[in-house]
C-alpha cells in the first residue's frame, strides 16, 4: 500500500480508515464473534462508502471482501474456492483475448500494460444478489485494464483512440460506456469503461486510463497528491472541509466549521428549514453543534420549525446561508401579505377608506423603514391594530385658519337642489360623503374637519362616530342638509 507524506491535519481520513483496515485485519485472531459482526457492519455502513468516496478503492475493496468475510463466512469462502478453481481457464482467456489487443497498440505505437483482474468476492457477491444467480452464471467475473504512458497533454485523446481500436476488433456494447474522461468523478476518478463481446460471445469489461489515472484510481485521492507534488494541492486544501455521514452512510463534504445546521441544508433545503437539532454518537446536540471528520449524523426536524434571522450566525458554508436568506425572505413576504389582508379587512368591517398612499404615510408615521415592515409587525402580532386605525384617522391633522365663516354652503353633494351647510371656522374646504355610514338626505349629521380629504360628512349614528368624538372632538363640526341658494 502506498505510503503518503502529509501533514497531521491533513491525515485525518486517511487515518480512519487505515485503523479500520488493521482492526478488520486484527479480527482473525479476535474470539468474539459479536464484535467481529459489530465492526463488519459499522465497516460496510461507514467506513467501506467513505474510501469509495475518496477513491482509496484498495482499502474500499479490502474492507468489503474482510466485512463478508465476518457476516457470511461460508458465502465468502465459496465465492473465493469458484474463483481460485477458475483461474487457470481464466487466465487462459485473458491471454487470449489481449494478444489482438496487444498487437495493434504496438502497430500504433502505443507504451501500454495489460493487465487482467478478478472483480473482488464482494462485488461478485453483489451481482449475484441482483441478478439472483449462482457465480456460473456471472460472466465478468473480471475486467481488463489497459494503462497506457501517455504524456499529460495527450492523456484524454490517447485513451479515445485505444477505446477505438479495441471496438474495431470487439462489438461494444454502447450501454455500459462510462465516461469518467470528460467529467471525472468527485473523488478525482478518471477513466473510459466499456463493455465489449469477447471471444466465445463472453462478455468483458474494458477499462482505459493513463499512468496517473491508474495511481489515483488505485489509491484514490492522495495518490493525486503524491503524484502532483504540488503545494496547494487538493490535500493542502482538504483542512478546509470536514467529512460527516449520514445515518445510511452516505459521505457529505462541508466547510471547516460548518455545524448541524449547515448539515441539514446539504441533505435538502426543507430538512434544513425545519431542522431543530441533531443526534451524534446517540447524544441528542442543537443545530449550532461543530461537526467533526467521521461523525455520523441524524438530523432532527419539526413541521413547527422555521428559519429566523440568527441562523446566519449559526452556518458556514455558502449553500446555508444562501438558502436561509431566500427562506427569510420568503416568510417576509408571506407575513407581509397577511398583515396587508388583515389591514384591508378590519379596515372594511370599519368602513374606512383604504388608501394606499395614505397607509404609507401611517407606516412613516409608527417608525417603519417600509410598509411591509408594518405589515410584518402586524402578522406577527407585534403592531396594535387599533393604534394603526387611530393613527391612519388623523393623519391630516393640521392647525386650522382663524378666518371665520359661519354657515357657509358647500355645495358638492352631487344632490340635485340640496347642498349641506356647515357651521365651520376654515375657508376653501371641500366635502365628501363618507362612505362608511353613506348619508342620505334628511339623515342628522356632522362634519369632520380633513384637509387632504376636505370635510367628510357623516351620520350622527355612523359606526366610526364614538370614535371620532372619543380622540378627535376638536375636529368635528355641526352640519345640516339644505337648499341650494
Amino acid at each position: 500500500m502506498c505510503r503518503f507524506f502529509m501533514e497531521d491535519s491533513n491525515k485525518v481520513l486517511y487515518s480512519i480508515l487505515t485503523e479500520r483496515l488493521n482492526l478488520l485485519r486484527e479480527l482473525d485472531r479476535a474470539g468474539d464473534s459479536d464484535r467481529r459482526r459489530h465492526v463488519a457492519r459499522e465497516t460496510q455502513t461507514l467506513h467501506a462508502p467513505m474510501a469509495h468516496k475518496l477513491g482509496l478503492y484498495q482499502i474500499k475493496t479490502e474492507m468489503e471482501d474482510l466485512a463478508l468475510k465476518f457476516l457470511d463466512y461460508d458465502t465468502y469462502k465459496y465465492i473465493a474456492h469458484a474463483l481460485n478453481a477458475k483461474k487457470a481457464e481464466r487466465e487462459e482467456y485473458v491471454a487470449r483475448f489481449i494478444a489482438p489487443l496487444e498487437q495493434k497498440l504496438k502497430e500504433a505505437g502505443f507504451r501500454f500494460t495489460i493487465k487482467g483482474r478478478p472483480k473482488s468476492i464482494h462485488s461478485i457477491y453483489h451481482k449475484m444478489q441482483v441478478q439472483h444467480c449462482d457465480i456460473d452464471r456471472i460472466y465478468d467475473l473480471f475486467a481488463i485494464r489497459i494503462i497506457l504512458d501517455s504524456e499529460p497533454e495527450r492523456e484524454k485523446s490517447d485513451c479515445w483512440m485505444v477505446y477505438s481500436m479495441i471496438t474495431d476488433i470487439f462489438r461494444p456494447n454502447p450501454k455500459r460506456l462510462r465516461d469518467w474522461l470528460s467529467v471525472p468523478k468527485e473523488n478525482g476518478y478518471e477513466s473510459l469503461h466499456t463493455t465489449v463481446l469477447g471471444p466465445d460471445n463472453r462478455w468483458v469489461e474494458v477499462q482505459i486510463r493513463t499512468r496517473r489515472m491508474d495511481e489515483i484510481a488505485e489509491q484514490g485521492v492522495a495518490a493525486h497528491w503524491a503524484y502532483k507534488g504540488v503545494k496547494g494541492s487538493v490535500l493542502e486544501q482538504e483542512k478546509e472541509y470536514v467529512y460527516v455521514f449520514t445515518p445510511t452512510g452516505d459521505l457529505k463534504r462541508l466547510a471547516a466549521g460548518s455545524t448541524v445546521l449547515d448539515f441539514a441544508y446539504a441533505i435538502h433545503s426543507d430538512v434544513g428549514s425545519h431542522c431543530m437539532g441533531g443526534r451524534i454518537r446517540n447524544q441528542q446536540v442543537s443545530i449550532r453543534q461543530p461537526l467533526q471528520n467521521g461523525d455520523q449524523v441524524e438530523i432532527l426536524t419539526s413541521p413547527n420549525q422555521h428559519p429566523n434571522a440568527d441562523w446566519l450566525n449559526y452556518v458556514a458554508s455558502s449553500k446555508a446561508k444562501n438558502k436561509i436568506r431566500q427562506q427569510l425572505k420568503e416568510i417576509e413576504y408571506r407575513n407581509a401579505s397577511v398583515g396587508r389582508e388583515l389591514l384591508e379587512r378590519r379596515f372594511k368591517n370599519w368602513k374606512i377608506e383604504y388608501n394606499e398612499s395614505e397607509v404609507a404615510r401611517m407606516s412613516e408615521k409608527c417608525g417603519y423603514k417600509a410598509v411591509s415592515d408594518m405589515y410584518q409587525s402586524l402578522a406577527l402580532g407585534k403592531e396594535d391594530i387599533l393604534r394603526l386605525r387611530d393613527i391612519y384617522m388623523a393623519l391630516d391633522e393640521q392647525p386650522v385658519a382663524t378666518h371665520t365663516e359661519h354657515q357657509k354652503y358647500v355645495d358638492r353633494s352631487d344632490l340635485k337642489g340640496l347642498a349641506i351647510e356647515v357651521d365651520m371656522n376654515v375657508k376653501n374646504v371641500d366635502f365628501n360623503l363618507s362612505k362608511c355610514c353613506n348619508p342620505q338626505p334628511g339623515d342628522p349629521i356632522f362634519a369632520f374637519v380633513s384637509v387632504t380629504k376636505g370635510i367628510r360628512i357623516h351620520r350622527i349614528d355612523c359606526p366610526n362616530a364614538e370614535n371620532i368624538r372619543e380622540h378627535y372632538p376638536y375636529r368635528m363640526l355641526p352640519a345640516r342638509w339644505a337648499k341650494k341658494e
